[in-house]
């Protein structure tokens, strides 16, 4: 039944915690999209990023590579560009959506979320990061 609804699909965008983004992938996903040929189809939305280190954000890109996003959709970092990411692989041109509103955005930029230290934006510089490479990279900490 998943492999039917896949196949009707334009697109994916598989949500996982960027504290444990290895155990918390979808186990069939990645075999039902090439099941169905849409294996080119998907991003990896990595979220809650605000909740991890720098150095567990380059762990994450390293291992996850260029379809995955570091996002926070408690403060709204990396939502619009995964969106604008995701509308281009599917319409094939660049979109302009509308930025989030600024109360969105200043817990995380003042610090001011519940963890109080801003380090979403601190790990995107005000904008998602790009990964590139893919695979293989350092084991993720608490993770195997």
């Amino acid at each position: 039944q998943v492999a039917e609804r896949l196949a009707k699909v334009d697109f994916v965008i598989e949500v996982r915690d960027a504290r444990v983004p290895l155990s918390s992938a979808a186990a069939h996903l990645e075999q039902l999209l090439r099941d169905t040929g849409r294996a080119d189809r998907k991003l990896i939305a990595v979220n809650k990023a605000d909740l991890v280190t720098p150095e567990h954000g380059k762990a994450i890109a390293s291992r996850l590579g260029s379809r995955a996003r570091l996002i926070s959709t408690r403060s709204g970092v990396g939502v619009l560009d995964l969106l604008e990411d995701a509308l281009r692989a599917i319409t094939g041109r660049s979109p302009r959506l509308a930025p989030l509103p600024r109360a969105a955005a200043s817990a995380s930029d003042s610090g001011a979320s519940s963890h109080g230290s801003g380090r979403a934006a601190r790990l995107s510089g005000g904008s998602p990061p790009r990964f590139s490479g893919g695979g293989g990279g350092p084991p993720l900490p608490h993770e195997p």
